[in-house]
Order: structure tokens, then sequence, then C-alpha cells
């Protein structure tokens, strides 16, 4: 053959994604990557558990120190899944994956569609198999040759037949497929890949705590959320068995949906979950407050009188009557600004502000504390204070939103991951030569063969053959 003959047939064999370049496709066939990238994955998610994510800057300060704090901010490591780096790794393992699928599967899936025999093969190569039987049988070679056929058969092999009257030749198959499991492992790997940087990117997590009775916007969505009710379910010991929600989604000013949710139990609507994350009294709103009135010159309090939220109440026995317009679970107060905050979501010092009318006339708008009755007058120029003596929180509950678009991709990555091990592990690619040769008055039967994986299987298959031969 002509020398330029030569090199345009080598041309044609070469792998045309061989031709971008061989050391950037070698490098990335290596397995030395693959646990490389595997191994950095791996460390910089501890650093990613660790080290809160999304966290305000303060937060960060206060934990680690400035100088860390400006570590974290300058390597991403709070916002570790969305830093460049961390989508190198993915990149790199997600090319290392196809590229290594692209090596090894064309000539895998050529081997697998040119599986069968031309024409009958030597009976030699059964004597160089590791698995081989030898039998001698006194029936004809074509009753043999039935007897096989039909073994074939009822274990569902592919089967070829070759020969003539008393010399036959057979390949069976069976299992072809599970040579493809590492592959379909491959491409599962590479949609899980996907979907968790579709839903990085396209999805949120968020939080919001919403009072008994009170509604919320969504994020990134055109519905709210109300809480209808929430309680605490507990076991005869007095230990938190679960707490529940209950929650409308609310669109176009309509209920379209209600469902109780408990941890686990998420309420799911237009592709956002919403899960019950925690619970406990809110900070700053109450059911209703009780209020007792102390008079001048009179010792103990009056009978305390129940004043629920934003609701005119009469005292007994006075003409005042007082409105419950305020509540902080913390008392804390800012002179720059003269506003009243709670310095935590704790009931520490659970204070209410009420407003006292005369008649119809508004005389005063004080705070009044529980653990510090009487600290500041709640009616001037007055024989009559009131004392704040107890309440009845409103409970809230803590829900967690999750949007994840790239869920269902995970999902059927992990789906296709599983028939991948299924074929690779449960799937056994078996190959069995058989020579069958009448020898005067006898017949001899020669088999051998392959098997990808699991050799006691195909042992105790070659004796299965033997079995039903000699059997009658």
């Amino acid at each position: 053959m002509p020398e330029k003959a030569k090199e345009a047939q080598a041309g044609m064999e070469a792998r045309w994604y061989r031709t971008l370049g061989s050391k950037i496709w070698y490098f990335f066939n290596s397995l030395k990557l693959t646990l490389f990238v595997l191994i950095s994955l791996a460390v910089v998610s501890i650093f990613g558990t660790v080290v809160e994510q999304n966290a305000p800057v303060e937060q960060y300060v206060t934990q680690y120190g400035e100088q860390w704090t400006k570590y974290i901010l300058y390597t991403r490591l709070n916002d570790m899944y969305h830093a460049w780096w961390f989508l190198a790794f993915l990149a790199a393992l997600a090319l290392n994956i196809i590229v290594c699928t692209f090596e090894r599967f064309p000539p895998k899936w050529k081997s697998l569609l040119d599986h069968k025999p031309e024409k009958k093969f030597d009976s030699g190569l059964i004597d160089k198999f590791s698995h081989r039987e030898t039998v001698t049988l006194n029936a004809s070679s074509d009753a043999v040759k039935d007897r096989l056929l039909k073994f074939f058969k009822k274990k569902k092999y592919g089967v070829v037949s070759m020969g003539t009257k008393g010399d036959y030749y057979f390949y069976a198959w069976k299992g072809r497929i599970g040579r493809l499991g590492s592959d379909v492992t491959h491409i599962s790997l590479l949609l899980i890949l996907a979907g968790a940087i579709v839903g990085s990117y396209a999805g949120y997590k968020d939080f919001f705590a919403v009072n008994v009775g009170g509604t919320v916007s969504v994020p990134q969505a055109e519905f709210k959320l109300r809480l209808d009710k929430f309680w605490i379910d507990y076991y005869d010991s007095g230990q938190i068995k679960q707490y529940n929600s209950v929650l409308t989604v609310v669109e176009d000013g309509k209920d379209v949906m209600e469902k109780q949710i408990w941890v686990n139990e998420p309420l799911f609507y237009k592709g956002i979950r919403f899960y019950q994350s925690s619970y406990g009294q809110s900070w700053n709103r109450i059911q209703e407050a009780q209020i007792s009135m102390k008079l001048k010159g009179k010792e103990g309090l009056e009978a305390p009188v129940t004043v629920k939220w934003g609701e005119l109440t009469s005292l007994p026995g006075s003409k005042y009557s007082v409105k419950l317009v305020g509540y902080t679970g913390d008392f804390a107060y800012d002179e720059d600004t003269n506003t009243v905050f709670s310095k935590s979501a704790e009931a520490t010092n659970p204070a209410i502000k009420v407003e006292v009318y005369d008649g119809g006339k508004e005389v005063s708008t004080p705070w009044l504390f529980v653990k510090y009755p009487g600290i500041f007058p709640a009616i001037p120029n007055s024989d009559t204070d009131l004392v704040f003596t107890g309440y009845i929180p409103v409970m809230y509950s803590g829900i967690s939103v999750n949007k994840d678009p790239g869920t269902n991709i995970v999902w059927l990555g992990t789906s296709v991951m599983g028939l991948g091990f299924i074929l690779a592990f449960f799937v056994y690619h078996r190959r069995i030569w058989v020579h069958v040769r009448e020898t005067g008055k006898s017949t001899e039967v020669k088999m051998g063969g392959t098997i990808n994986k699991n050799n006691f299987v195909f042992e105790k298959e070659l004796k299965d053959i033997t079995e039903s031969l000699t059997s009658d």
C-alpha cells in the first residue's frame, strides 16, 4: 500500500476528538486528575460546612475576627458554592467524566455490536480459557445440540450455532449491557453536577418567621403564605414529639391551597418548598395581656383585666379604659433614634405599650414592665396606676424556603446512577464457546468462556450446562 494511502487510512481510524490536542485530552483522561478533584472537593466542602454560608459580615467578624474575615471574604468561603474556584473544580470533574466516557465508550460499544463470530471458531480457543469443562456423553451430536439450545433458551442466552452433522460449534452470550454500567454511572454524575449548578444559580434559600394569623410575601413568587395555626404535640413524658403549622397559599387574594406541615413534611407549591424549621414566641406581638389597677393608699392590686390586642377595654370601677398597642420581648431603647426594640427573640424583659383613655380622651401611652412594675407612672397626676401582670403570647413558626429548579435533574441523575450500579454490579457479561464433536459411539463436548466479573457465578453456570447435558 502506498505511504500516502497508509497515512490517510490512519487518519480515518483516528478518533476525531483527539485532534483537539493529545496533551489536553490525556490530561483530562487522567485518573490522577479524578482523585485530585474529588479530594479537593471533599476538603473544601468541610470548610463550606464549618463556615456558615451567606451570613452577615458582622457575624464573621464576631466569630473569627477582622483578619480571618478578610480571608474568608477574599476567598469567598462565605459563598463557597458560587465561588469561581469551586465552579472550576466542578467543571474539571465534568470534563474528566466526559473525556473518560468518550475514551472508553466507543471501543466498548463496537465490541458489543461485533460480538458474533463470522465463522466457526478454532476449538483450540476453548483450551486457553481458565473457565472450561469437558464431558463425554453417550448420545448423538444432534441430541446434544438440542439440549444445548434448550438450555441457552431457558437461561435467556443469545446463541448462534454453526457446523455440520457430527461437528457443531456454538457461541452464546448474556448480559452484554452490563458492560455499560460505568458509562451510565458517568452520565448520572454529569446530570447530578448539572442539577447542582442549575439549583445554585436559578434557585435560592430563605427563612422567615410568621405569627399565627400573619401573612408574608414569598420571595420571587406572586403569592403569599398565611399561618393559620401552630401547635406542639408532646409525648407522655412531656418531651416535644412534633411541632406543626397549618399554612395557606394566598394567590390573587384567594386561598388556593392549605396544608399541615411538620419537620420533614414540607408544603410544595409552584416549584418552592416550605419547611417547618423552628418555632417560638413572637417578640413583637401578643394575643392578650393581664393588667391590674393599683390604687394609691390601698394595699395589693385590683382583680386583673384581660386586654386583647388592639381592642379598647374598660377598667372596672374606674373612668379609664386601655388599648394594647405594642409589645417587645426583650425591651431596649435607642436614644439616638428614640425607638424601642427587642434586643433578642427571647422574652427576657417583656414589656407592653398601652394607650390610656379618660372617657374618649387619650391621656398617656406608657410602657409597662412585668419585671419592674410601677417604675414609671402609667397615668400622670392620678391616684391610679397600672401594673402588667401577665400575658398570652402569639406563637410564630419559623419557615425555611427553598426553591431549587435543579432538584428534578438531580433526582433524574440519582435514578440513572441506580441503574448504572445495577448494570455494573449485578449484570454480568458472559460469553460461552462450545464444541460438540462425535467420536465414534459417544459425543465429546468442550465448553469454556469468560465473564467480566464474579467468576463464581460463571463456574456454576458451566456446571449447570454440564448437568443439563448429563441428566436424563
